[in-house]
């Protein structure tokens, strides 16, 4: 793990000011390759070998697969604590810095602790792969325990966005221009924000809402918990990722929660007065928001349902 000093970004107060209210967070995720390419002449096929392309798999690994998942489990977080920015990048709201350099330490050591459990198993792996790939097996393929663990790697580190200011003793056009290009991202990523948090919220609302209809048969559908946790944790930290100070947005948000003020998932499930107004107040919700999407967001949050 490595976390360098933390300074904010500087740019022209363009818009909402980004650079005040968040931090970016590189964070790379290094693990071993489990396929390699096989030569089109080790197939037999009727059909033109120019359009085929063949891989095998190094190991049948449950101890890989476990890895891999958990590192989409990592990547799943850090896509809906922080917002959208550059590839790579992630833009964390300052409130919420702590907490997710609380997790990402708690990430670091539960996944060292899986990584020795895959390398534990990795000797009697090279085995079995020798005896099931047979021709296409190539010892080659399979390093050294060292080299395998170095594979392995967790890093996040805070970095800067801005100018240097070097440029300006050497272009002051350059630094000019460099300021212009700053600003014009960083007022970008504050529209992709908004768009993104407000699909968000549509998405969670929505669910909501359909969930509290009644079925064919007339009886009420059946919700699971997290219908309402999922809306809930959103609500609470908004606040937080309203980096872009979205008025519109707040005011619904606020809606939402006085709406949901006192409400619980038993009181949805058995209570039909109350089912009733949270279901209609949810609609009422939905078609608001769906006039406040201006274009399908490149990206948007994604919530488990337990």
């Amino acid at each position: 793990m490595a976390a360098m000093p933390m300074s904010l970004i500087e740019v022209h107060r363009t818009g909402p000011d980004l650079a005040q209210r968040t931090v970016c967070v590189k964070v790379r995720l290094g693990r071993l390759g489990n396929t390699r390419k096989v030569s089109n002449s080790q197939v037999e096929v009727d059909t033109d070998k120019s359009l085929i392309r063949v891989s095998k798999h190094l190991l049948d690994s449950t101890e890989l697969r476990t890895l891999g998942n958990f590192d989409g489990e990592i990547r799943r977080y850090l896509y809906d604590t922080c917002l959208p920015f550059e590839a790579g990048i992630h833009l964390c709201p300052l409130p919420l810095l702590e907490p997710m350099e609380a997790k990402l330490r708690e990430f670091s050591g539960r996944r060292d602790a899986l990584v020795q459990t895959f390398l534990g198993a990795y000797p009697a792996l090279c085995q079995s792969a020798a005896a099931r790939l047979r021709s296409l097996y190539n010892p080659a393929d399979y390093p050294p325990c060292q080299y395998v663990q170095q594979q392995f790697t967790f890093t996040w580190q805070y970095i800067s966005f801005g100018v240097p200011e070097q440029l300006r003793e050497i272009s002051t056009k350059i630094w000019h221009d460099e300021r212009e290009k700053a600003a014009v991202m960083m007022a970008e990523a504050g529209r992709e924000i908004q768009q993104v948090l407000r699909a968000a919220m549509a998405e969670l609302v929505k669910h909501m809402r359909d969930r509290l209809k009644d079925g064919p048969d007339g009886k009420p559908l059946r919700f699971k918990e997290s219908t309402v946790s999922n809306l809930v944790e959103f609500l609470g930290t908004f606040d937080f990722r309203n980096v872009a100070d979205d008025a519109e947005l707040k005011e619904l948000v606020d809606k939402a929660r006085d709406m949901l003020t006192g409400v619980s998932a038993e009181d949805l499930r058995t209570t039909a007065g109350v089912r009733a107004k949270v279901q209609n107040g949810m609609a009422d919700l939905a078609a608001e928001l769906d006039t406040m999407i201006v274009k399908k967001p490149g990206r948007k949050f994604r919530f488990q349902e337990e």
